[in-house]
């Protein structure tokens, strides 16, 4: 009859040192990697000679494996201290002290072991050899019990710090322990209080496979390709392990190679099944990573869209308030001009003080007005702005428009014409908003124009819509400032900026933005630098 106590005791050894070699192998310069190989020889080493204690009947020998047997388990937990220590990170602070100081412990009781101050002696017994403990027993088990507690309380604290994966990680080595230390109280405490018989405590090494298992699926596969796998290994592994028993059960030696045969096929299966089962889960893995990332790529475009509009409100803020700020000086300034001009405080002789005095009063004036213009732009971004629309005349706006710049154009020797399409130029809208933003249109329109001249044409597009064309022969825009003109606050092209030095593009950003407040729409066209300019606007005429 084969000897099961020997089979499992030989199976577990064998899947131990296998485990911790696969691991070794992944990585021999890691720390987690190597830490847990000695584990699994020490874990091997205890099982194997909780064995040959009992194997042996000679007093001596089961001694001697039995204090080996205690040796190994005291190095085996403490490298469990030590792993829980470093992976899946490590505990910086207390790792130091682990190295240097925790390591006299393992070290010291190895040593009483050896002077009959834990194990004194040994009696063998039908069931096995039961050992007769001495003075320090006490001290050996706390020593065991404080080291795995320890163990256990970095596992908690990791795992209430650490991020996904690494709970994943850490969940796998948990479930191992838990199974490990089930079944170790069920064979040292459980079934000899049921049966009456020690017997089965010699079995209770072999549990730390399932620690040791979970570990290696935790460290390997860092648990990222789900439980699918796992479950489908430990299938894989069970039916093996019943195969193999097969094989030493086996009646003759014909069914023993028949089975051995079925072992093989069976292996080969089952990695093909495994390998199947972890690319498919390894893809879903994958494309899980790819809609994380672009979750959080989401969330991080969302807050910054947030920040910005925060940014905006604040900067659109900040505007309002230096515009209220700027506008009160000013018009005190404008007062005391006028005043002075008046002659309130005495008759001012000399000419060129009150030419002078005149044109800063005409500064100022023309400041008060861009200062109040950008209040109202301010507005009507912050949704606080309201137009004033009633039934207007589309020729009355562009008349008084050109009437006003019709002495500017004269003086550069241009012509400013006006051509009527269509016959209805009737719409709602604020009249002097609508002003501002032709006025300004029509005033670049002149300033960039050294010869020829501005052609204003007005025509229906549709039924409910006016379309105004404000054409010169200046010098024109290239493909690049076109598609930058209107996207940007205060944008100008080069062509622009190589004439006029000092403009900042205001006056386009205000049309843009009265137009806009309007429901209409505006845009450029140009054929090129030096070949003129088109700006188009579209209004509804309700």
């Amino acid at each position: 009859m084969v000897d099961i106590y020997a089979l499992i005791t030989s199976l577990s050894s064998i899947l131990n040192l296998f485990l911790g070699a696969l691991v070794f192998s992944r990585s021999i310069k890691k720390s987690s990697n190597i830490v847990f190989f000695l584990m699994t020889i020490s874990t091997t080493a205890w099982v194997v000679s909780v064995y040959l204690s009992d194997y042996f009947k000679l007093p001596e020998k089961a001694l001697l494996f039995i204090k080996l047997a205690n040796i190994s388990a005291i190095w085996a937990i403490y490298l469990f201290l030590f792993f829980t220590f470093i992976f899946p990170k490590e505990f910086r602070e207390l790792l130091a002290r682990l190295k240097i100081c925790y390591i006299i412990f393992p070290i010291v009781f190895s040593v009483l072991f050896f002077n009959k101050w834990i194990i004194t002696d040994v009696e063998i017994e039908t069931w096995g050899s039961n050992p007769k403990t001495g003075k320090l027993v006490v001290l050996y088990v706390a020593y065991l019990f404080a080291t795995i507690l320890f163990g256990i309380s970095n596992l908690v604290r990791k795992y209430i710090k650490s991020t996904r994966i690494e709970k994943e990680q850490l969940k796998f080595i948990s479930f191992g322990l838990i199974l490990t230390i089930i079944s170790a109280i069920l064979l040292n405490a459980i079934i000899p209080l049921i049966t009456g018989s020690a017997r089965s405590a010699k079995l209770a090494p072999v549990t730390t496979i399932f620690f040791l298992f979970f570990t290696f699926l935790a460290i390997t596969r860092y648990h990222l390709f789900g439980i699918e796998v796992i479950l489908t290994e430990i299938l894989v592994g069970v039916i093996g392990l019943l195969l193999i028993v097969q094989i030493f059960m086996a009646q003759s030696t014909l069914w023993r190679i028949v089975n051995s045969g079925i072992f093989v096929l069976f292996c080969v299966f089952g990695y093909l099944l495994i390998r199947g089962v972890f690319r498919e889960i390894k893809r879903r893995e994958e494309l899980e990573k790819i809609a994380q990332r672009e979750r959080v790529l989401r969330e991080e475009a969302e807050r910054l869209a947030q920040e910005f509009q925060r940014l905006d409100k604040v900067k659109n803020q900040f505007i309002l308030t230096t515009q209220h700020h700027l506008r009160t000086p000013l018009s005190i300034i404008k007062g005391y001009l006028a005043t002075i001009l008046g002659g309130i405080y005495g008759e001012i002789k000399n000419q060129k003080i009150n030419q002078a005095l005149k044109n800063t009063l005409l500064a100022t004036q023309r400041l008060i007005t861009l200062v109040n213009e950008f209040l109202d732009i301010s507005q009507f971004q912050l949704g606080k702005g309201v137009l004033k629309k009633e039934e207007i005349n589309l020729k009355d706006v562009l008349n008084e428009v050109v009437l006003e710049l019709k002495p500017e154009a004269e003086k550069k020797k241009l012509y400013l014409k006006m051509v009527f399409k269509a016959k209805d130029l009737k719409l709602k809208a604020d009249f002097q908003r609508l002003k501002e933003a032709f006025f300004n249109l029509i005033d670049n329109a002149i300033k960039y124009t050294q010869k020829g001249g501005v052609e204003i044409k007005v025509e229906s597009k549709a039924p409910e819509t006016l379309l105004v064309s404000i054409k010169d022969t200046g010098i024109g825009m290239s493909k690049e400032t076109l598609s930058k003109i209107f996207k940007g606050l205060f944008e100008r092209g080069k062509e622009a900026e190589a004439v006029e030095l000092t403009g900042k593009g205001i006056g386009l950003f205000i049309s843009k933005t009265l137009i806009d407040a309007h429901g209409g729409k505006i845009w450029a066209e140009s054929q090129g630098p030096g070949k003129g300019s088109t700006f188009f606007v579209e209004l509804p005429k309700k």
